[in-house]
């Protein structure tokens, strides 16, 4: 089976970059983004099968992408602190 599409949102570019080598290193299929609208016409596209929230995110675009991924069965992932041990929390959120 293949593994799902994971798009992970943040605000901070030098994390992103950070969290984006982090998770290719891992064998994870993923890709960043940093503006709400493009997030949003990604996961309409329904190729995702899990949306990580990084930390810095405010209140306000975090809740909207929150419903809008229950509305579209997405799989949310909040994740707080570094990158180090996305990998594994996003593998244990999978299984």
């Amino acid at each position: 089976m293949d593994k799902p599409l994971i798009y992970f949102f943040g605000r901070n570019p030098a994390l992103m970059t950070i969290v984006d080598q982090q998770l290719k290193a891992s064998g994870i299929n993923a890709r960043g983004f940093m503006e709400e609208g493009e997030l949003t016409k990604a996961l309409e596209s329904g190729e995702a099968g899990m949306l990580v929230i990084g930390g810095g995110v405010e209140p306000d675009p975090r809740q909207r992408v929150k419903e809008l991924c229950g509305r579209l069965g997405v799989l949310v992932l909040e994740h707080w602190g570094g990158p180090q041990m996305l990998p594994d929390d996003i593998e244990d959120a999978l299984s």
